[in-house]
């Protein structure tokens, strides 16, 4: 998960406080950016080159995997689910390299008027809509490995565009909240909560509508999502049992496979979500309050600049509370990038699990190398054709005659043979 209540505590301090306070000069403040550069310079690197990684694994992923399932081969209602999903996942991943420029590298990309209000409400719509397309096909192949005989009224490609438009709604409508909770702050040239959104602390409408949100959406859509693939497991065992003792066959039909790949994708959603949503849940735990910040500045040098960390004391002698934050802080960031990998992998999951994939993938690639090559081709003649009837001088025109398929360029003065050759 992104943009949640740990990422917006790194950026406003270690806890929520009742008022934002940026820095000034008149108070000793750290960047909270800057004890993680001095003291986990790890996290750094995981969050700039890991995601790094997963981006140039994930676009061209979702790309494919959009193209294919948008083939009229691969139109099902289960192929408009999977769709819907490399959409979202492609927006998503989109939208994170604002979040990761923002955050990561410091580059000023969300610090906006009107965008730091509008970006919250797109980027944690797609955040959301990815799980719940998830769920919406496992309940499709629930319905249609336990309920065959209303699979015809539900497994329909009509309805599924139906659940994909209602689901969007429905996310988008869930974050636009979102763009009261945050506003571009023109006196620090920030993007920051608002104020008014965030007073109270931890029972603040702010921190109670992101904990419910992200609890329904991280917590109980996978927990869905587990108990349908569980009857499902269960039910197509129970069939494939059936079949080879009533066949006597070990033959597998293009609907376990398609089960098998629809079951793959979906525990690792799950198993991409939970630790990140644990690890969230126990941020409270690690936290620290923003007045114990002062006992890592160094009391000659009390005020830290904003591209130093030369006054911060030693990392041996962190106490112990700041200790078990920073080894937190580093757990959570290899988890959630982790979890970020679900938005990125799901393409290759087809291609490991889905042998009908397998082979459309290959028939695109073909046919897109074929029209390439088909295109190198076609201008040569296009020349010959043009100067040939251009030339005023020339009395000779210029015919094709297919042999075998292939074109045989002749001028005027050549004989005839048969009606097959076409003259231009």
């Amino acid at each position: 998960m992104e943009y949640n209540i740990s990422d917006i505590s790194d950026q406003i301090g270690f806890t929520l406080p009742t008022t934002v306070t940026p820095p000034t000069a008149n108070i000793s403040w750290v960047n909270p950016s800057q004890y993680y550069t001095k003291y986990i310079p790890e996290k750094t690197i995981v969050g700039r080159y890991v995601t790094l990684l997963t981006y140039s694994i994930g676009f061209p992923g979702n790309v494919f995997a959009l193209c294919i399932w948008l083939q009229k081969r691969m139109s099902n209602s289960s192929g408009y689910y999977l769709a819907a999903l490399a959409l979202s996942d492609l927006l998503f991943l989109t939208l994170q390299v604002f979040h990761e420029l923002n955050d990561t590298w410091e580059i000023s990309t969300l610090d906006v008027k009107f965008l730091c209000e509008f970006y919250p409400i797109i980027f944690m719509t797609s955040q959301y809509l990815s799980p719940l397309l998830v769920l919406a096909f496992t309940v499709e192949r629930y319905i249609s490995i336990c309920h065959p005989f209303k699979r015809e009224r539900f497994c329909t490609t009509t309805r599924a565009m139906i659940v994909i438009v209602c689901l969007a709604i429905f996310c988008l409508c869930m974050n636009l909240i979102q763009g009261y909770f945050w506003s571009y702050n023109s006196q620090y040239d920030k993007c920051l909560p608002r104020p008014s959104a965030i007073k109270n602390g931890d029972k603040s409408l702010w921190s109670v509508w992101t904990w419910f949100s992200e609890t329904v959406v991280f917590m109980l859509v996978p927990l869905l999502i587990l108990f349908f693939n569980v009857l499902v497991i269960n039910e197509a065992r129970r069939l494939s049992k059936f079949e080879k003792h009533q066949l006597k066959s070990h033959a597998k039909s293009h609907g376990n496979a398609t089960t098998v790949m629809l079951i793959a994708v979906s525990f690792y959603h799950i198993f991409t979500t939970f630790p990140v949503t644990i690890a969230v849940a126990l941020y409270v735990q690690y936290s620290v309050e923003p007045e114990d910040s002062l006992v890592l500045v160094n009391s000659t040098m009390p005020y830290l600049s904003d591209n130093s960390t030369y006054n911060l004391v030693d990392a041996s002698a962190l106490t112990h509370q700041w200790s078990s934050h920073f080894r937190y802080i580093l757990v959570k960031s290899i988890i959630e990038e982790i979890g970020l990998t679900h938005y990125a992998f799901n393409f290759y999951i087809y291609l490991i699990t889905g042998k009908l994939f397998r082979e459309e993938f290959l028939s695109f690639v073909r046919r897109i190398i074929c029209r390439r090559d088909k295109k190198k081709r076609i201008p040569s003649w296009n020349t010959e054709y043009t100067n040939a009837r251009t030339d005023p001088e020339s009395s000779n025109h210029l015919t094709v005659r297919m042999v075998n398929g292939q074109p045989n360029e002749h001028s005027g003065n050549d004989k005839i043979l048969d009606h097959s050759e076409t003259p231009l």
